[in-house]
């Protein structure tokens, strides 16, 4: 019986580990969030020609425009990525070169 409970223990140590490893890094786009419903956006970003940047806080969900185009965005990263070029995450015809993305940590998860 002792047996049947350590290798139960293995194995339910072996699958947790795997999971770990599976929630790291893709290099993706899904590192950086998931595409969303423009119904979804807490607000909208117009890139202007000399954009450079933009600001958004992880968790929210924004609505992305540039000359016609657009596409919204739920922001997700890993708490130790806090920049990343918006070209990951917006659509291949859509010119964002050079653009990038500030995040900044959700206070509502912050600790007091």
């Amino acid at each position: 019986m002792f047996n049947t409970h350590r290798s139960a223990l293995a194995i339910l140590c072996a699958i947790l580990a795997t999971s770990a490893i599976a929630a790291g890094p893709t290099g993706t786009a899904a590192d950086y969030g998931t595409p969303a419903h423009h119904g979804a956006a807490q607000r909208s970003i117009d890139l202007q020609p000399d954009t450079r940047h933009i600001n958004v806080t992880r968790g929210e969900t924004v609505t992305i425009a540039r000359a016609g185009q657009r596409f919204t965005w739920h922001v997700q990263t890993f708490h130790n990525k806090t920049v990343f070029a918006l070209a990951e995450i917006a659509p291949k015809d859509m010119a964002v070169d050079g653009i990038q993305v500030y995040v900044a940590g959700n206070p509502l998860y912050a600790g007091s």
